[in-house]
């Protein structure tokens, strides 16, 4: 089931004045479901005004008014009314600090990287976050050394966006052997369901934002 995390619409502020830049997520995030541009902007002021709306998700480029995104991005979590909003700011180097669904993404990422980041926001994960320790009743987070080269290729797989027929398709696969794949991952890092193996992925750094794989590699 794809992105069965994303149970509604996600809707969306793209915040960029370069046209360029602005036209091309339009595009990405047009042709992908579940997911509705409700505004674009191109000054902060704008943006402010459009985000007492409430969106799902803003995200957060060169401004008119603003150039630096980490600057625009810092004032607008400065006076963000609500977590509900997630921001992803599309810088290279931007350092912001730990708040809840932020997440930082490099100009260069591509079309799935973007659409993956604005996923994971609209899920409720941060980038910024590290691994919790787990309940003691529980026992203690799985780590990466654990999993399989092959079970590693099917979370990058799962991490950008594949459902577990296309993940078949790319490695080769039976669709059950994929589930069983999932299925002994989750097992092994001892996490509920595939939303939280992506956040596992993310605030691991076993995969980072800015390098989500186009293919898993070959056994």
């Amino acid at each position: 089931m794809k992105n069965a995390f994303l149970a509604r619409t996600t809707r969306l502020v793209i915040a960029e004045h370069r046209a360029l830049f602005r036209i091309g997520m339009r595009k990405i995030l047009d042709d992908a479901a579940g997911i509705e541009v409700v505004h674009q902007v191109d000054t902060y002021d704008a943006l402010v005004r459009h985000a007492a709306e409430a969106p799902d998700v803003v995200v957060i480029g060169a401004l008119a008014d603003v150039p630096r995104p980490p600057v625009a991005a810092r004032r607008f979590l400065d006076s963000r009314a609500s977590d509900r909003t997630a921001v992803l700011v599309v810088d290279d180097q931007a350092v912001l600090p730990a708040a809840p669904r932020v997440g930082v993404l490099p100009p260069a990422a591509g079309p799935d990287e973007f659409l993956s980041a604005v996923r994971m926001l609209a899920a409720g994960y941060a980038f910024f976050a590290r691994p919790q320790p787990a309940d003691p009743v529980e026992g203690r987070v799985g780590g990466p050394e654990q999993i399989t080269r092959r079970e590693t290729d099917v979370l990058r797989l799962l991490v950008s966006g594949q459902t577990n027929s296309e993940m078949a398709r790319k490695l080769s696969l039976t669709e059950s052997t994929v589930k069983f794949h999932v299925q002994n991952l989750l097992r092994k890092l001892r996490l509920p369901n595939r939303a939280s193996a992506v956040a596992y992925a993310y605030e691991t750094g076993l995969i980072s934002v800015g390098e989500l794989p186009t293919q898993a590699r070959k056994p």
